[in-house]
């Protein structure tokens, strides 16, 4: 019943104390906030214990929070800003934006679709080459696009950039991607 309803339905049941709506807004996102969470750390415990300390402020202070119509990018800011904060108190690596070096995902994420497709080995190889080529910074909204499946506005809400700034990192990632896959096909 609750897997029908769009996010944004769903997160104003929360709001209402609905249970199984809450049940369902965690098996909805628990996934993709880890993911994107492995990209602030490598402390899996840390991220782990964010995911949840999000879900269970979520929860506790429902009836405080606004309605939206964007569920995940409030999700992802929320855990962003939790795993900055966490950090600091626990005297993590700083500033964990910059911690985006841990290619794996990205890795696993475009091997999957490389599977799909039947590309060469090769040429698997090479695009996590190319991956690597990326900034943190253009990786995060790669990430944000392409996984995530956010508009640039959202991503800079996200990232905490403006518009044009995400723009600009989608505009050269995608070109640098790009050309080096041109060279890959010659």
């Amino acid at each position: 019943m609750k897997r029908s309803l769009p996010d944004s339905d769903l997160w104003e049941e929360i709001r209402m104390g609905d249970e199984p709506a809450f049940e369902e807004l965690i098996r909805r996102f628990y996934r993709p906030l880890y993911q994107y969470g492995l990209k602030f750390t490598r402390d899996v415990d840390l991220l782990k214990d964010g995911i949840q300390d999000l879900f269970v402020e979520l929860w506790t202070y429902r009836r405080n929070i606004t309605q939206t119509d964007y569920v995940r990018v409030y999700l992802f800011k929320s855990l962003r800003r939790k795993l900055h904060r966490n950090a600091r108190r626990t005297g993590a690596a700083e500033p964990l934006e910059e911690d985006f070096s841990d290619d794996s995902f990205y890795a696993e994420s475009f091997e999957e679709e490389l599977i799909r497709t039947e590309l060469s080995t090769y040429q698997r190889s090479r695009l996590e080459a190319l991956l690597r080529t990326l900034t943190d910074r253009q990786k995060e909204a790669i990430h944000l696009k392409f996984f995530a499946a956010l508009p640039n506005d959202r991503i800079a809400e996200v990232m905490g950039l403006n518009y044009q700034s995400v723009a600009n990192l989608l505009h050269r990632a995608v070109n640098k991607l790009r050309e080096g896959w041109h060279g890959l096909l010659m």
